[in-house]
């Protein structure tokens, strides 16, 4: 029926015992089509009401109110309802078919659109394959997958300036490694917890991997990434989170940890993310989730040794599902370096209120660096030029770096260029 909202000076539909409780009804539904019709001509409620308060195009309200007895239950869609206009009955069964063969698999970890994609071109190389939402679309309809729930991005990330171009673009050449320790496992009948490593490209080729490790030190990262650069490629840069394993003391300044050491001797610029914002290793944590629905939620383990086997297939699965060896040989050539390497690392950085001044401030390596006040809550990159022993703090706008400050920022004396 409808109601005038004094207040607001609208009407508002409200719910009637003849048409039921509608809020509920898919849109542009049969149901929706019939509540639109008597809406209009038995109530009297205008096509615009009717579309701002159904939440429907006027068009839509224009198209179901020609007249009173109009047959809404009409299709002129040219095939048969429910049923692709493409793609029958066989292709359907094809996915399941396929979906029930990588689920069934414990050597296999996914089986969305995109493994299905892949396997239907090694089953059915002859026949073609229907586009990604349209495998999506299959798998929904016989229900073969759940929706998870997402979060919404709100861009602040852009509009407060972080500087993901100049880390991917300028810094790294496009190859950006991201890197993280995950964290504590347990498994039953062990008392100790079980350690993970994980590697992430997220740029074509791209890449997941896991290791077990023994504890989470700048000792175990350095003996397996030696392994991973070996076995995969060495990066211009690798991004770690600001754990004591990766920048080093607690309390020391200035200090160079063992693992700038290691990536400075391999030539890697070691990149450190903003602390307690996750979003800023978005690449590793997004697959570190992957990892927890995947495989360790997946399984209960009962032996190292089961969790060794199992993770390699899993790092098999991950392989092929990104496929990244493929992207690897038939993607263009490496990019010559932008310049030569030169001893240096960057630090991501939100610019705080300071506890001392109307300033804002930034902790690089537990030295404050006072920042102008007008940049406070916006994200700075801090570039340590280790010869020149000098801190350069920039901001990104356009896709170009623009210097704010320079200061000199000596290293500790434990370390020597």
């Amino acid at each position: 029926m409808k109601k005038l909202d004094k207040k607001n000076k609208q009407f508002t539909i409200q719910k009637s015992p003849e048409l039921g409780d509608f809020r509920y009804v898919q849109k542009k539904g049969i149901e929706l089509r019939r509540q639109v019709n008597e809406l209009h001509f038995k109530f009297g409620i205008s096509k615009s009401e009717i579309a701002r308060q159904k939440h429907v195009s006027r068009m839509f309200v224009i198209r179901w109110t020609e007249k009173p007895d109009m047959d809404v239950t009409e299709d002129k869609r040219g095939w048969p309802k429910k049923t692709s206009r493409k793609w029958g009955k066989e292709t359907y069964r094809k996915v399941k078919k396929l979906h029930k063969k990588l689920s069934s698999d414990p050597k296999r970890y996914f089986f969305g659109a995109t493994a299905i994609e892949l396997a239907w071109k090694k089953k059915y190389p002859q026949d073609s394959c229907p586009p990604l939402r349209t495998l999506g679309r299959m798998l929904k309809d016989q229900n073969l997958i759940t929706k998870r729930k997402g979060c919404r991005s709100k861009g602040a990330a852009r509009y407060l300036c972080y500087p993901e171009y100049s880390i991917y673009h300028h810094i790294c050449n496009g190859r950006l490694l991201e890197a993280d320790f995950m964290g504590e496992k347990y498994i039953h009948g062990r008392s100790a917890p079980v350690n993970f490593l994980g590697y992430s490209f997220k740029i074509k080729p791209k890449l997941r991997h896991f290791k077990r490790i023994e504890s989470q030190t700048s000792k175990e990262f350095i003996r397996y990434t030696k392994r991973f650069i070996k076995d995969f490629e060495k990066p211009p840069g690798v991004k770690v989170d600001n754990a004591l394993a990766f920048r080093g003391s607690a309390s020391g300044k200035r200090n160079i940890s063992a693992t700038m050491k290691y990536l400075l001797s391999e030539e890697i610029i070691p990149i450190f993310a903003v602390p307690r914002k996750p979003f800023s290793q978005a690449s590793i944590e997004g697959n570190n989730s992957v990892f927890s629905r995947k495989f360790w939620n997946r399984t209960e383990f009962t032996s190292l040794e089961q969790v060794d086997e199992e993770l390699e297939w899993f790092n098999d699965a991950s392989l092929e599902y990104s496929q990244y060896w493929e992207d690897k040989k038939t993607g263009p050539k490496d990019k010559p370096s932008l310049r030569g390497f030169k001893p240096c690392i960057y630090f991501i950085r939100q610019v705080q209120d300071s506890a001392v001044s109307e300033d804002g401030q930034i902790d690089v390596l537990n030295e404050s660096i006072q920042m102008p006040e007008e940049y406070i809550n916006y994200f700075v990159l801090a570039h340590w030029d280790l010869s020149a022993e000098q801190l350069t703090v920039s901001i990104e706008k356009e896709q170009k770096l623009h210097n704010i400050k320079r200061v000199k920022f000596r290293i500790n004396s434990d370390y020597k260029i």
